[in-house]
């Protein structure tokens, strides 16, 4: 409902600006008669103009009624049926039962805007809002729909004003169930409004504990408190947040584990592992080689000619080959493996072992992940996320294998048993 009103908004603007810009052309042409009317059509038609003079139109009341409902003070509750009576009692024309309803329900629809503007419904209010439906003999149909016109509205302003503090406590709940219900707004809806505005505040501060591309114990406890305090169910979470956003969060707290020396183990790798040896990571990656390769031969020549006779020419003289090579990148895939001694490439014909004690220097260039051991070097192309991935875990596991009392791990492993886990 709401994108058909859109669009039909956006129809009338254009439709309105097309009239105005044809009232223009008849203007100018001296059809003036014509250019009133779709000067007229447009300003009707532009949401602007046309909602304005549609509002003040409803206003005009030709049999007077207006004038008692405008003559009322709707923040004293005990003055609002006297004032009414007094108004009709000046009134010389006597009010029709269609008038007297009308009446009464203008009367309750600003009653109860009165008495729902601080989201608080007093017994008082409720006793007087009875009294003008008993006074004027309300329909249960006739309130609904004086409600109707208020009820989201005043449901999401008081959603959004619990929420201003990012706690919604069981006492705002329940002050939200209570607003929904009395004024019969369907509790699905009301708890939909709530979810949207709840997670739109949990996302937010997702984000913020995400921006550095780490997610600590710690933000996982802020994290799990935060669902807590503005009532979200931990199991939905995966329905309002975004699996791009879930994969984030399990990357973020990888990297914070990996930097702090805290691996994933896989078991039974397709690589032999010596004893107490652990793999920790397994990500695809492609062996880049860069050789001289034989593509073939290049001849030069060289020849005398001289003359035998007149009219005749011989030319005398030899050639030789010369193999021609050229640079070729090969590119062989494979697995790499991180252990806690070692680094393995899986590739056939192309595996290699880099133990941590032979490994000079490791680092990105061009792209590629380069390894450096004495007279040799390796150099593999992983994607992004793979290489920091690996990269950080390959510190951290040289780190462990030079002292293994890592004091890093240490603190890591005390500030996870204090905190919570939040995925």
């Amino acid at each position: 409902m709401k994108t058909f009103l859109f669009i039909l908004k956006i129809l009338r603007w254009i439709l309105g600006v097309f009239c105005l810009l044809i009232s223009l052309g008849l203007f100018i042409e001296q059809s003036f008669a014509a250019s009133v009317v779709m000067l007229m059509f447009s300003i009707f038609l532009v949401p602007l103009t046309g909602d304005f003079i549609s509002s003040k139109v409803m206003k005009i009341n030709p049999d007077g009624t207006y004038a008692i409902v405008k003559a009322i003070n709707y923040s004293h509750l005990h003055t609002i049926l006297p004032t009414y009576e007094q108004n009709v009692f000046n009134r010389q024309k006597p009010l029709s039962d269609k008038q007297k309803i009308r009446l009464g329900r203008k009367i309750y629809y600003h009653t109860l805007c009165a008495a729902i503007s601080d989201f608080n419904l007093t017994q008082n209010e409720t006793h007087t809002l009875n009294e003008i439906k008993v006074y004027f003999n309300l329909s249960e149909q006739q309130m609904l729909l004086e409600k109707k016109r208020i009820s989201e509205k005043t449901v999401k302003n008081l959603i959004q004003n619990c929420y201003a503090d990012h706690v919604l406590t069981d006492s705002e709940n329940q002050q939200i169930t209570n607003i929904a219900t009395f004024l019969q707004f369907p509790l699905d809806k009301t708890e939909a409004i709530k979810n949207k505005i709840a997670f739109s505040l949990f996302n937010r501060l997702l984000e913020e504990k995400i921006s550095d591309n780490r997610l600590s114990p710690m933000e996982e406890t802020e994290l799990k408190q935060a669902t807590r305090n503005l009532k979200i169910d931990h199991q939905s979470i995966t329905t309002f947040i975004s699996e791009r956003k879930i994969k984030n969060l399990q990357h973020a707290k990888l990297l914070w584990n990996l930097d702090h020396g805290i691996f994933p183990v896989i078991y039974n790798p397709p690589i032999t592992l010596t004893r107490d040896e652990q793999c920790y990571l397994n990500v695809n990656a492609n062996l880049i080689e860069n050789k001289l390769v034989h593509t073939g031969y290049s001849r030069t020549s060289s020849s005398v000619s001289f003359r035998v006779m007149k009219g005749v020419n011989a030319r005398v003289g030899g050639g030789r080959y010369r193999s021609v090579r050229e640079n070729v990148t090969q590119i062989h895939p494979g697995s790499l493996f991180l252990t806690n001694s070692r680094i393995i490439f899986n590739a056939g014909g192309k595996s290699f072992q880099i133990p941590f004690y032979k490994l000079i220097s490791h680092d990105i260039r061009g792209g590629n992940l380069e390894f450096v051991i004495q007279n040799k070097s390796y150099s593999l192309r992983l994607n992004r996320n793979e290489a920091e991935i690996f990269l950080l875990g390959l510190s951290s596991s040289i780190r462990q294998y030079r002292n293994s009392n890592d004091h890093l791990k240490i603190q890591a492993m005390r500030e996870i048993s204090m905190n919570e886990i939040f995925i």
